[in-house]
């Protein structure tokens, strides 16, 4: 018989199983991490990155073969809003420089001296989140991976990211913790906090050898510059030009101050706010209205404005010193411009450490390289740079003092919407508005910035001082499957607390919302063929116990998506920003990222099927399958058939085995994965069967591609 203390831990076990609280343990060897809860997607995968968190060349985006694709994406439901997105964060030291581990001074840009770079992974990471991630099903298949991060649903932020890397060439450790939030009012940004401790560690402990493995007993003075590096350009450049630029070259990067309105009693009351937005490409191809002016990534075909996103940051926070922990209110610093090419990579020497400092002959706080004379044009990875110092730092192993100091900010975006985008583009198109007045409305989303970096500052404010801050209901996991003629969309929380809210503790679900979007997943996507589909609300009912739509109003063989999310009442939402605000899970998180579609039954009689369309162009098939231009669809088929494809001369290019509905699609692909060519082709349906397993006969179509 089981001891009674045998079965209580045995019944803790399984409540924690339940809830999925699990030990909070730092994974040195850990897999990727993504920061998805509100507007925006971000994977940090720093331990395979080219660099640690304190370095020149410290970046946490990634490309995929040559498509170019980023992962910041922002706003993520829309196609080609993916963005370059750096992390450049080096140390500067002073003319005397530091002393290495062999006893030897290095200073900053001697000859042969690597003292801005740091090239070792994190030592170990760690996520964890307020929720498990959705789970999303589409016709039976398990859309994400299982989680292998931790869930507290006791966190204060909807997501909270920390890593820390070991910087040899300074004997650094450096820690950060990245926190961001689901609520509608702060999805467009996150936090980075950052602590900066001098151990005189010069590897990681697992690296750790018997010889000289840290820094002698020094004080070293130094200042801390971060240029969080974007290139809103990345998805439009390649629709003006049809192709990757490779690091931002048309862009521009500039700074702006304000008085904070959300928090203006606080002692930092105001915030420089660095920035990035898409310029003019020189030298570039001529549009329908004469013009050579590509800012914010017009498309050739109607002018819709691809890169209206103004991307930037601001310091929330910075110690006074390593002894003295509270914001010192008069930095930063400078706020310094700097090019990746040439600044950084085409020049060394100690002239580097003024332009990180920003005491070179640019000034602290230059305006935009263009207008402040220091190019012509926009050159190739600009950086705008928050530079804090400087700071005393000292090591002293026999008084067990290891000096740090620790840096917040805020990253996020603003911009026009994309309605904006869209006639102020078209506007420009057509010639009713000037070059001038196109880049004045793209500007207008620096305003749209600055609100979003002061709802960041309101909400530190709160973090710090151990405030809540309103959360929305979590989003549900949902199961999406294709019907005949129909599409059911079914949801549920995996247990009773996703209906409490997350601070209070006390119920206030008000709502579930059912959204779908039409054609292609992503807004905007040319596979719409411009039809201007968006993700429109479908369903809305405050009946808790309902938990499933059967969205009928669907056409047959058209791809549809769905999301599904939950609304609270605001009655615990008393001390937002907006009092009472009803909030609204994010639609993004578990959005079905394949495709549902209708289909009929299968028929128990042959000789009825059609191929659809036919004749199949690209004009046909945009305007049927939006969405998927490519697909053909064949309707009317027999419960049970083998669909072979032939060319007019009679060869197999496709061998499909049907069975169940009524329709069957086909991507103009052969079996070994290659585009057909444009001709005649026959559709043969053979071994056709009924319902009750009755023989059919077989049936030939004729059908004609125009690729």
């Amino acid at each position: 018989m089981k001891s009674r203390l045998t079965i209580i831990i045995f019944l803790l076990l399984e409540l924690l199983s339940i809830t999925e609280i699990r030990p909070q343990e730092r994974n040195y060897y850990p897999p990727p991490m993504k920061i998805d809860v509100g507007s925006f997607t971000m994977p940090f995968n720093k331990i395979n990155g080219e660099g640690g968190l304190l370095s020149q060349f410290s970046w946490t985006y990634e490309y995929t073969g040559n498509t170019g694709d980023i992962a910041f994406n922002w706003p993520m439901d829309v196609w080609k809003s993916n963005m370059l997105y750096q992390i450049f964060n080096p140390v500067v030291l002073d003319d005397n420089g530091i002393i290495d581990q062999f006893g030897k001074k290095q200073v900053m840009g001697a000859t042969g001296s690597n003292k801005t770079t740091n090239f070792s992974a994190n030592y170990w990471a760690m996520e964890t989140r307020r929720y498990r991630p959705s789970h999303v099903t589409v016709d039976g298949l398990p859309l994400d991976p299982p989680y292998r991060w931790y869930v507290d649903p006791k966190l204060k932020s909807d997501i909270k990211i920390e890593f820390e890397d070991i910087c040899p060439e300074f004997g650094m450790r450096s820690h950060a913790e990245i926190i961001a939030f689901s609520n509608p009012n702060h999805r467009d940004y996150f936090i980075w906090k950052v602590t900066h401790k001098f151990t005189g560690e010069v590897r990681a402990p697992n690296n750790l050898t018997t010889l000289r493995d840290t820094l002698p007993d020094q004080t070293i003075n130094c200042w801390f510059p971060i240029a969080f590096s974007f290139g809103p350009t990345k998805g439009g450049t390649r629709q003006t030009i049809g192709s990757y630029g490779y690091e931002a070259e048309d862009d521009l990067d500039s700074w702006f101050k304000r008085k904070s309105e959300l928090v203006p009693n606080r002692s930092r009351d105001t915030l420089y706010v660095a920035y990035y937005w898409d310029s003019k490409r020189p030298g570039g191809a001529k549009y329908p209205n004469n013009s050579t002016d590509d800012t914010g990534d017009p498309d050739r075909t109607n002018g819709f404005l691809y890169s209206t996103q103004i991307p930037g940051y601001t310091l929330l926070y910075a110690d006074k010193s390593a002894n003295e922990k509270t914001d010192d209110p008069s930095q930063p610093y400078s706020m310094p411009h700097a090019n990746i090419d040439p600044d950084i990579w085409g020049r060394t020497g100690p002239a580097t450490k003024l332009t990180y400092r920003g005491d070179d002959s640019r000034g602290r706080f230059p305006l935009d390289p263009v207008t402040a004379g220091i190019q012509t044009q926009p050159g190739k990875g600009p950086m705008r740079f928050i530079t804090t110092g400087p700071y005393q730092l000292t090591k002293n192993e026999a008084e067990h003092r290891a000096d740090s100091v620790t840096f917040v900010y805020a990253i996020g975006v603003g911009g026009i919407n994309r309605h904006l985008a869209d006639s102020i583009g078209r506007a420009w198109f057509n010639g009713e508005i000037t070059d001038q007045q196109k880049k004045d409305w793209i500007l207008k989303g620096v305003d749209s910035l600055w609100k979003t970096m002061d709802k960041a500052n309101w909400a530190w404010n709160r973090y710090i001082n151990n405030q809540p801050i309103p959360s929305p209901p979590p989003p549900p996991d949902i199961e999406v499957n294709s019907g005949p003629g129909v599409i059911t969309v079914k949801w549920s929380y995996p247990e009773d607390a996703y209906y409490q809210d997350a601070e209070t503790g006390v119920d206030d679900w008000y709502a579930w919302r059912v959204y779908r979007k039409k054609g292609a997943l992503l807004v905007n996507d040319p596979l719409d063929e411009y039809s201007s589909e968006e993700w429109k609300l479908v369903y809305e009912t405050t009946n808790r116990s309902i938990t499933q739509y059967v969205d009928k109003d669907v056409v047959r063989g058209v791809d549809y998506y769905y999301a599904v999310t939950a609304v609270d009442n605001g009655s615990q939402n008393t001390f937002g920003i907006y009092p009472g605000q009803k909030l609204e899970s994010s639609r993004f998180v578990n959005r079905s990222q394949l495709p549902a579609v209708a289909f009929k039954p299968g028929l128990s009689e042959s000789n009825k099927v059609r191929v659809v369309p036919n004749p199949a162009t690209t004009a046909a098939g945009g305007a049927l399958n939006a969405g998927s231009p490519d697909k053909i669809s064949f309707f009317n088929l027999p419960v049970k058939c083998t669909l072979r494809i032939y060319t007019e001369t009679g060869d197999l290019v496709k061998t499909i085995a049907h069975y169940g509905s009524g329709d069957e699609e086909w991507n103009q692909r052969t079996d070994s994965n290659q585009y057909v060519t444009s001709g005649i082709y026959i559709l043969a349906v053979t071994d056709c069967e009924g319902l009750n397993g009755e023989k059919l006969d077989n049936q030939l179509v004729k059908f004609i591609i125009v690729r």
